[in-house]
């Protein structure tokens, strides 16, 4: 760790020097990223903040109250549809603005649009590379009239989410440097792309300078930069992104040698940098959370009376004192509180809504907010009993003992879970010995790298490898959510037989998710409509538990209040609020 830390010490230093240690070179501290800075290839929110400084947008932007708008690439939209008998306008038309530019001068006109799309939707090139992209559900063709500087998209199916899910990410490529540098070495597209994926050319607010792997990327202004949604430029002349370790981040804040860090939920990490006078702070629920997923179509937990159960053994309370300290929050279904959904006329985001409350609790506490074990102990025993009762299917492997011992097939009930070493103490300490032989349910925990771990969790391993029932980890979510795209049934592959995006293996009420997704999302009736059903999901998902929700974050992000504006928020993550942001002269 001392060699680690002195190697970025040296590399930070020799940064700055290069860059004359002037005051407008602004360093943000992160964790590594892969280098990944085209999107289609590994998603690490890392490289994806890279992404957002070289791109931005694509023809739908983002603003910071977390809606999606006409990007400022884009002069109009216009739709329509592309048979009178349609119910909903199927084809949309972008007329792009004259004389747009990359960062490295080229011209970027509609031929860039169309080569962007037909990029993305020609998946077998794109999958022998590692790539991956679901445009081709939405979208069934791109046309353009470069007279008219226009691209018309005509759409397979019109869902809620379609103007982030088609318009928003794919960030527009730069298809003479593309072709001719793919041309040039005998490769696809596709190849070429991934063999320079670290080099991007963009149209965002930086542009890259240099890179070094696991060290830094060094970013400057991009002068041919359109403004985002609100017309805001960037100021910051460099901004470096350096790759700090977690152990020494805020240390390296707090002396200046770095100048943010975002996302910091240690309760121990908070505290200090709210105890500096030089360090300002911006605080928000997570959009996301953490949680334990379980693979519903699996050994005891496929019945749903066993995961509430564990549900009710697993003290969230302490887990979440022991994993964040005083910063956080329990969810009980896969929402956040930066959902619009949550919350009813008049109620303020961020707050325990009306609805939220009507959600089940998976841990009954006392008066005073404390675990109430025996509670909880008899709710997590009731389940049991009334699943042991039960005989169809594999309700006749779950029975009890003359000694009140559950077993499962003839053994005593045990459920195995994977964990990542950062969660290793927090859940040794919440399933104690003790815990497990009162609660009646046994659990093998095992530390495990994510990389393996991803393989059980998506079940692209061997079927006869298989033995995890729940799994560790974290989720983020889309500015619009569609739960299709994970918790539909079509989503679950057979065991061994390749990656399955619905990694909690459960069978959602597929009419249901249609619902949700088919709404309408440019009417006032389809966006109500959509947030019924998505509260009718909601509601099921919380019966039915197939994943046990641990904690959403309380994050703070700090930064040396020399830096003013700098306004960042669960839906407006910090590359796209450093645009507005200044340095103090």
């Amino acid at each position: 760790m001392k060699k680690l830390f002195l190697l970025v010490l040296i590399a930070l230093t020799t940064l700055m020097a290069s860059c004359g240690s002037k005051p407008e070179v602004f360093v943000m501290g992160t964790s590594n990223f892969n280098g990944d800075f085209y999107n289609g290839w590994t998603n690490s929110s890392y490289d994806n903040n890279i992404r957002r400084l070289v791109w931005g947008y694509g023809l739908m932007a983002p603003t910071n109250e977390g809606n999606l708008v006409i990007s400022p690439l884009v002069e109009n939209r216009t739709t329509l549809k592309s048979d009178p008998s349609k119910d909903i306008d199927d084809v949309w038309v972008f007329k792009l603005k004259e004389g747009l530019k990359f960062s490295n001068g080229d011209p970027l006109t509609v031929k860039d649009v169309k080569f962007t799309y037909d990029f993305y939707m020609d998946k077998k090139a794109l999958q022998d590379t590692g790539g991956t992209s679901s445009l081709d559900q939405y979208i069934e063709k791109v046309e353009i009239d470069e007279e008219a500087n226009t691209a018309t998209f005509t759409l397979k199916e019109m869902v809620f989410t379609i103007d982030e899910s088609a318009f928003h990410t794919p960030y527009i490529m730069n298809s003479k440097i593309i072709s001719e540098g793919a041309a040039k070495d005998g490769i696809t597209i596709q190849q070429w792309v991934k063999a320079n994926i670290s080099s991007p050319i963009g149209y965002g607010p930086y542009k890259i300078e240099e890179y070094v792997e696991s060290q830094f990327v060094k970013l400057v202004i991009n002068e041919n930069f359109q403004g985002d949604a609100h017309g805001d430029k960037p100021s910051i002349p460099t901004l470096i992104v350096q790759n700090v370790p977690s152990e020494t981040e805020v240390t390296q804040l707090l002396t200046g040698e770095v100048d943010a860090l975002t996302g910091i939920i240690k309760d121990t990490k908070i505290d200090a940098v709210k105890e500096d006078e030089s360090i300002a702070t911006n605080d928000y629920y997570r959009h996301g959370g953490g949680q334990i997923t379980f693979h519903c179509d699996y050994g005891p937990v496929q019945l749903p009376e066993v995961r509430k159960a564990f549900a009710y053994e697993f003290n969230r309370v302490k887990f979440r004192n022991l994993f964040l300290g005083n910063y956080g929050i329990s969810s009980n279904a896969p929402y956040s509180r930066n959902m619009w959904m949550m919350y009813d006329k008049g109620e303020s985001f961020g707050t325990e809504g009306a609805f939220e409350k009507t959600l089940k609790n998976y841990d009954i506490l006392n008066n005073d907010g404390s675990w109430n074990k025996e509670a909880n102990l008899a709710k997590a025993h009731e389940l049991l009993d009334l699943a042991a009762e039960k005989t169809e299917g594999e309700y006749a492997k779950l029975t009890k003992d003359a000694d009140g011992r559950y077993l499962w097939d003839g053994e005593v009930l045990t459920l195995n879970l994977a964990i990542t070493s950062s969660w290793t103490d927090a859940i040794n300490l919440t399933l104690t010995k003790e815990v497990q032989e009162e609660f009646g349910i046994k659990v093998n925990v095992e530390v495990i790298d994510w990389s393996v771990m991803a393989s059980h969790l998506y079940g692209n391993i061997s079927a006869t490898e298989r033995k995890y029932h729940m799994f560790t980890g974290g989720t983020s979510y889309a500015l619009k959510y569609n739960p299709y795209a994970n918790w539909s049934s079509t989503k679950i592959l057979p065991f061994g037989q390749g990656a399955s995006t619905n990694s909690n293996r459960y069978a959602s009420n597929e009419e249901l998710l249609d619902k949700i997704r088919f709404s309408n999302a440019t009417t006032d009736e389809g966006v109500t409509k959509y947030k019924k059903y998505w509260r009718e999901w909601i509601v099921s998902i919380n019966e039915d538990l197939p994943q046990l929700p641990l904690y959403s974050n309380n994050y703070y992000d700090a930064y040396n209040n020399k830096l003013e504006d700098f306004e960042t928020n669960a839906l407006w993550q910090w590359p796209y609020a450093i645009v507005k942001a200044k340095i103090k002269k």
